[in-house]
């Protein structure tokens, strides 16, 4: 029952050292995950650091780097503390093999000692000589080789945990190292938050100052939303009434759309999301509620792409000059607002990342915010549930 309870206390003891590794492991892929995010909202900023005139979409990218900083202090801290908490258990373990060490080293001198009177009380070879009969003699041997493998056995015993203390010890330093390195990363993080703070600051207070101006950009922004829904929702009437069902090939798609769920790629190589499915308040205007029917995702990639196979459905030209592209995937949609460069046909087929137009405006100079939106049916999904992690 004893050697029972103890093999459960053992299995115990283990299970919870591989949940301490995952643990870390876990914190450092979604540090490693945060620091790519922090480098992507980096780069687009830097088009804005020169600027004097801000916008609502370098907010909201302030916005997200600060939730990312703020993220990242938390699992420096956490990994800190984990590491801290793993060089107590190894500066524990050192002192239990320390003292080990000694128990087996008092052990060793005294088989020492035991050898050395053998040797010195007799001759050995005038010893086994004066046994009295055979017997005598093989237990005279047998005597001296089992202190002769004690001793060795003792020997490689106190070999093996010296060099089992070595390499504790070595991992303590390195663990006070990566706390160095990790303390040094939390600092500069913490100074780069306190920055990112007053140019939040700095934006909303000229932001403020703007109110006009927003509250025109909206009203365009809405204009614009209700001529793609109301285009989306009479495709959708005339295909109910021209085709009652989706063909196998359809249906096929439908299906296949449906099962990539959560993986399905980025309309552009990479970027960050600046508008939020759903409704939200505005970041400045009080009292402003916003409504998206998908996101906005500010890059500075020019090509995007589709992000699944399918048929080119309608090419909406909005009041701006900017195209907006609606791909068929059996019964879903998928929409991408303000582009520039559209050379693809109606009814047109497209594969998964095909180019499908440019976000380059050669008149500002700059890349215009891609507007993302997926539909099932006359339902309006949230983008950001069916697009992979980046």
């Amino acid at each position: 029952m004893r050697v029972l309870a103890l093999c459960f206390f053992s299995l115990f003891i283990f299970s919870a050292s591989i949940s301490q590794v995952e643990k870390y492991d876990n914190l450092v892929l979604e540090k490693n995950k945060l620091l790519n995010e922090s480098a992507v909202l980096n780069d687009l900023l830097k088009e804005t650091q020169f600027s004097q005139n801000h916008t609502i979409e370098e907010l909201t990218l302030i916005n997200s780097k600060i939730h990312v900083q703020e993220n990242l202090l938390i699992i420096y801290n956490q990994e800190i503390q984990a590491l801290n908490n793993e060089e107590v258990k190894i500066e524990r373990e050192v002192i239990k093999i320390k003292q080990q060490l000694s128990v087996l080293k008092q052990n060793y001198a005294k088989l020492i000692k035991i050898s050395h009177r053998s040797t010195m009380a007799y001759n050995r070879l005038l010893f086994f000589l004066s046994s009295n009969n055979f017997n005598q003699l093989i237990r005279r041997l047998y005597h001296f080789k089992k202190i002769e493998i004690n001793r060795r056995k003792k020997y490689h015993e106190i070999q093996k945990l010296k060099s089992k203390l070595d390499v504790k010890k070595e991992l303590i330093i390195t663990q006070k190292v990566k706390q160095s390195d990790l303390a040094i990363s939390k600092k500069k993080e913490l100074v780069s938050l306190n920055k990112t703070k007053k140019l939040q600051e700095k934006t909303i207070a000229f932001l403020k100052n703007k109110e006009d101006s927003l509250k025109i950009k909206i009203e365009i922004k809405n204009k614009e939303a209700k001529k793609i829904t109301s285009t989306i929702l009479d495709l959708l009437d005339k295909q109910k009434n021209s085709e009652n069902q989706l063909t196998p090939e359809l249906k096929l798609l439908s299906s296949n759309f449906q099962s990539n769920k959560g993986r399905l790629p980025w309309p552009v190589k990479k970027g960050s999301i600046v508008g939020k499915f759903g409704k939200s308040q505005h970041p400045v205007l009080s009292g402003i509620t916003i409504i998206n029917n998908g996101i906005d995702i500010k890059t500075n990639e020019k090509m995007v792409r589709a992000i699944f196979d399918g048929e080119i459905s309608k090419i909406i030209v909005l009041p701006t000059g900017l195209k907006v592209v609606i791909i068929k995937h059996g019964s879903y949609l998928t929409v991408y607002s303000n582009l520039h460069n559209v050379s693809l046909q109606k009814g047109q087929k497209v594969k998964t990342k095909d180019y499908i137009g440019d976000l380059y405006d050669n008149k500002t100079k700059k890349n215009n915010i891609l507007g993302f939106q997926i539909w099932q049916g006359r339902e309006k999904l949230n983008p950001t549930l069916w697009i992979s992690t980046q």
